[in-house]
C-alpha cells in the first residue's frame, strides 16, 4: 500500500513540476544589444518554433526551456544553448562569435 501511495505522489509531483516550468513566458522577440558584435533578432513562437535572424541569414529552429537554460535546435542538428536572465534577457554563447546578450523587445 505504501509503495502505491509513494508512486502516486511521485507522479503527481512530476506533473506539477512540469506544469510550473511553463516556457510561455519566454515567447516573444529578442534583439541583441547595440554594442554586440553582430545584430541578431531572435523570435520564440508559442509552438516551440522560432527564427534566428542576422543581417545576412534567417535560421529556423525548435526551442525548449531546460531549467534556467534555453536550447535552440537547428534543422542541421546543431544546438545553441543560452542562459535565461531575469526573464527579459537571454545570454547566448554562439560558436565562433562568443557570448551575445539578447533583450526582449
Amino acid at each position: 500500500m505504501f509503495r502505491v501511495l509513494a508512486h502516486i505522489l511521485l507522479i503527481f509531483w512530476a506533473v506539477m513540476i512540469g506544469a510550473c516550468s511553463d516556457p510561455a513566458h519566454l515567447v516573444g522577440t529578442y534583439e541583441s544589444l547595440p554594442q554586440a558584435k553582430q545584430h541578431i533578432v531572435l523570435e520564440l513562437q508559442p509552438n516551440g518554433q522560432g527564427t534566428w535572424e542576422t543581417d545576412f541569414d534567417v535560421v529556423p529552429f525548435r526551442w525548449k526551456q531546460r531549467g534556467l537554460e534555453l536550447w535552440l535546435h537547428t534543422r542541421t542538428g546543431g544546438v545553441i544553448t543560452g542562459d535565461i536572465v531575469e526573464g527579459t534577457q537571454l545570454k547566448m554563447d554562439i560558436p565562433g562569435v562568443g557570448v551575445i546578450v539578447l533583450e526582449r523587445r
